[in-house]
């Protein structure tokens, strides 16, 4: 039914639009940034006019300044399903699409077109598999667009131990068969064919290596401790430049050192790497990919993120420097982060207002929770001041028993402001002042969780 609709929507759409002023409205990171392009992608093949906004958060004054009128036709992707109580204020004079995988509002409207897996009782899939799969019903020769769903899948976690499922699996087998993916196993690091080997150890956050994460003097050191000699004639070496078995010395290392702080999974440095066919070397790899679109989303180039995602070559260069920039700043925030933790009894929190940008609590969280540094069962809150200041929040957990999603979006239900999420990732943006009143609530839902 979920597909079927899916098909619907699109050849409705598309019977409307060729006369209609188009604004596709995007969230930052990789998934909405990738779910723009594709939209993008499919809008230009069809020489409908159209603008895009790439946003942080969908809010009163995003919609004020797209100053919406009767021959709009408005598409979200990547948000939306969540702020339906705020578009409710234009749905009577403009028609919407969203494609989305946020946690939803119930509201329907004549206007309205709303393809959100949950609300078919689906599994969620990434923003970008969806709007792929709808440009595809919309003209089966954006089905070259599938290397973007894939790019933002991976960024949107939408694999299970490394591995998709579901109907992201169906779509990456597509990408395989039809000559866009290559798929083979390895050892999972940052630029494996094109960053110095050091690097690609010291910019790994996910999977976390306990002490060099972060460093790479540390790196330096770790490598020279298992003798891999990383500078060769003048030449840094890359992860592919190792022989076999200095490649397997490696793995070992890394697999103990996760297994000294403790870490479940040891092995989760091994998983499936995608290259995508036909794109330039340093952006091959798929997440490799991801990352340079979320450091573009993060610093705010959004302009070069969607340039590079449609095939715009020029702008590598730029995004590898910006890329280098952000990676430096994660590093900053994350020494300040790992010494300001603070536990409660249900939960973590690391208060960021003033040091880490909002930009990046969302990554800290993120990758705090991964490095094996707090207990798994508690989930994560960060927080970080916006530029109107208000109080910007991230929350994550790998607790089961917690959708912190449904609990951001019911303490956001009592003080205010805006959010929400999946079970896993959430977000919000309140008023300052009900700092407290958000952690006692927090607190609250948490412990009744946990204790039942």
């Amino acid at each position: 039914m979920f597909l079927d609709d899916i098909e619907k929507v699109a050849n409705i759409v598309k019977s409307i639009i060729k006369n209609k002023k188009v604004k596709i409205i995007s969230h930052y990171d990789t998934d909405g940034l990738t779910s723009a392009a594709i939209i993008a992608k499919m809008l230009l093949r069809e020489g409908v006019n159209f603008e895009i906004r790439i946003v942080k958060r969908l809010s009163s004054e995003v919609l004020e300044k797209l100053n919406v009128s009767e021959n709009d036709f408005l598409i979200f992707t990547d948000l939306g399903s969540g702020q339906l109580n705020l578009l409710q204020t234009i749905l009577s004079k403009t028609q919407i699409l969203i494609l989305d995988h946020h946690i939803p509002v119930d509201i329907n409207h004549f206007n309205l077109f709303h393809l959100n897996p949950i609300v078919y009782g689906e599994e969620p899939i990434s923003s970008s598999l969806l709007c792929y799969i709808f440009a595809k019903f919309f003209n089966y020769k954006n089905i070259d667009l599938v290397d973007l769903a894939i790019v933002g899948a991976i960024a949107d976690e939408q694999e299970e131990k490394w591995q998709f499922k579901g109907l992201a699996k169906k779509v990456l087998e597509e990408a395989e068969l039809i000559g866009k993916i290559s798929i083979f196993k390895g050892l999972r690091l940052y630029g494996r064919c094109t960053r110095p080997i050091h690097k690609a150890l010291a910019y790994s956050f996910d999977p976390f290596i306990p002490s060099i994460s972060g460093s790479e003097s540390q790196a330096v050191q770790f490598l020279s401790e298992l003798n891999i000699n990383v500078n060769e004639t003048g030449k840094w070496k890359t992860l592919s430049d190792l022989t076999p078995e200095e490649q397997q010395k490696l793995a070992s290392a890394i697999m103990v050192e996760r297994l000294k702080a403790k870490f479940s999974d040891p092995e989760d440095i091994f998983g499936d790497l995608y290259t995508i066919l036909g794109r330039p070397e340093e952006i091959q790899d798929a997440r490799e990919f991801s990352t340079l679109l979320n450091a573009c989303g993060r610093t705010e180039n959004f302009d070069i993120a969607i340039r590079l995602c449609l095939g715009d070559i020029s702008v590598i260069d730029r995004c590898l420097e910006i890329f280098e920039n952000y990676k430096k700043k994660i590093g900053e925030c994350l020494s300040f982060a790992r010494s300001n933790i603070k536990e409660t009894e249900n939960a973590f929190y690391i208060f960021g207002e003033g040091i880490i940008p909002e930009n990046i609590i969302g990554t800290i969280t993120s990758i705090i929770l991964k490095s094996n540094l707090v207990n798994l069962r508690k989930p994560i809150f960060g927080f970080a001041e916006t530029n109107e200041g208000k109080l910007k929040i991230s929350a994550r957990t790998l607790n089961t028993n917690i959708n912190i999603g449904q609990i951001i979006t019911n303490v956001i239900k009592v003080i205010g402001g805006e959010g929400g999420g999946h079970s896993e990732a959430a977000g919000a943006t309140i008023d300052k002042n009900k700092k407290n009143e958000f952690i006692e609530l927090v607190e609250k839902q948490i412990g009744e969780k946990i204790g039942s």
